[in-house]
């Protein structure tokens, strides 16, 4: 032990003390204990109050033990952000009027305790209380003591988030005519990067402008709306800077634009080929896929057992014409779980490797999304027969020409 230590206590402990100090500091918290062998504070909300809430410090500890003191700072808020909300509803019709739908990146440890469900191919929609002071995520133990099950709670958030579109479809009819490009900054109680969650926002926006709109909820405060325009240096331009947002933030949600389909569907914008912006939004959609799939990977290959299907990773790749793709390895009689990618790869030693659009093999091999993974997976084992392979081949071939 060092003579810091010795004087100020370790640094486990400085930790613990500095989050109970802050905690403390709350109106509406009346007292706090650090419990240093467990390494937890916890939160009394009044003098006599026997059922305090727990803050676990381990994990925060480990992820900001050697993080500068800004990181440790911003994590040490966030715990008391936590410690700032209210008490869980016990019932649905308390809870009801507080529930909200948010966009944000997929969570894969079941562990955490997050009610989620797929919202695009690479996002996820959550649950979360909301509060005057603060967002609380909703989980499966919430749904269970209201007795209500997910599906009805989304339902009831669309229909609370829902109220508050009405100053952003008023801004656009001003702006009917001129499709401007708008940054919208979330005060805390708009959700505004969860619009576009919200059924039939987007496809109102288009009616109302005239012109296809584009929606980048870069981080979980900023969301960027532009619209399609005749001028495609514009759309890239608009891709660039989201990026650029999304690159920086501290929680980075979506960098690529989300749009509304012909048919209603709110779905990722993928302009043609040879669309000039195609370039722009083929490089955002593949960070937001790798971003998406690179934590799951993770979290798969640190979870699986000596008998489970090996998490093939995803990655991305630029051709020498300065094209980029992603690409996966589908490696003969391994079984795998395969991320959904622009090639799939089949290498054999002693061979030049076979590279196959994912659209070709994923058609003559039958593949199909295997259950409980978002973004998507697809277990595989053997490769198919060689006829099937040669016909794979010719096709990717022809594709080529």
């Amino acid at each position: 032990m060092g003579i810091a230590d010795k004087i100020f206590g370790s640094a486990r402990d400085r930790f613990g003390k500095e989050v109970a100090a802050r905690v403390l500091a709350l109106d509406t918290v009346a007292r706090t204990e650090y419990d240093a062998e467990k390494f937890q504070v916890l939160v009394f909300r009044t003098p006599d109050d026997d059922s305090p809430a727990v803050i676990n410090l381990d994990r925060t500890f480990q992820e900001t033990e050697r993080a500068p003191a800004s990181a440790r700072k911003a994590a040490v808020g966030r715990l008391v952000d936590a410690a700032a909300l209210p008490p869980t509803p016990d019932t649905w019709e308390r809870a009801q009027p507080m529930v909200r739908p948010v966009l944000r990146p997929p969570v894969h440890d079941p562990k955490i305790g997050i009610v989620s469900r797929p919202a695009l191919r690479y996002l996820a929609e959550m649950l979360v209380l909301d509060s005057p002071s603060a967002m609380k995520y909703v989980g499966p133990d919430d749904l269970a003591t209201w007795g209500v099950g997910a599906e009805e709670a989304f339902d009831a958030a669309h229909r609370n988030l829902a109220r508050s579109v009405t100053h952003t479809l008023d801004a656009a009819r001003l702006r009917a005519g001129s499709p401007a490009a708008t940054r919208l900054d979330d005060s805390g109680d708009h959700y505004i990067t969860s619009l576009p969650l919200v059924d039939g926002w987007l496809a109102t926006l288009q009616r109302i402008a005239e012109a296809r709109p584009l929606a980048f909820p870069t981080s979980n405060s900023v969301l960027l709306l532009a619209y399609e325009t005749a001028d495609p240096d514009e759309i890239a331009i608009r891709v660039q800077t989201a990026e650029r947002e999304w690159t920086e933030s501290a929680r980075p949600i979506c960098p690529a634009p989300i749009t509304v389909g012909d048919d209603g569907t709110v779905t990722l914008y993928e302009p043609p080929p040879d669309h000039p912006a195609h370039a722009a939004v083929k490089h955002a959609t593949i960070l937001l896929a790798m971003s998406s799939y690179g934590p799951q990977t993770e979290y798969l290959r640190d979870a699986a057992g000596a008998e489970d299907p090996f998490p093939a990773a995803l990655k991305g790749f630029r051709s020498p014409t300065g094209e980029e793709f992603t690409g996966t390895t589908w490696t003969d009689g391994i079984e795998s779980m395969l991320p959904q990618a622009d090639l799939v790869f089949f290498p054999k030693e002693g061979e030049q490797m076979v590279q196959i659009p994912w659209a070709v093999v994923a058609e003559e091999a039958g593949l199909t999304p295997a259950e409980g993974f978002h973004p998507a997976r697809y277990h595989v084992g053997s490769w198919p027969a060689a006829e099937v392979m040669e016909r794979m081949k010719a096709r990717a071939s022809a594709a080529l020409v």
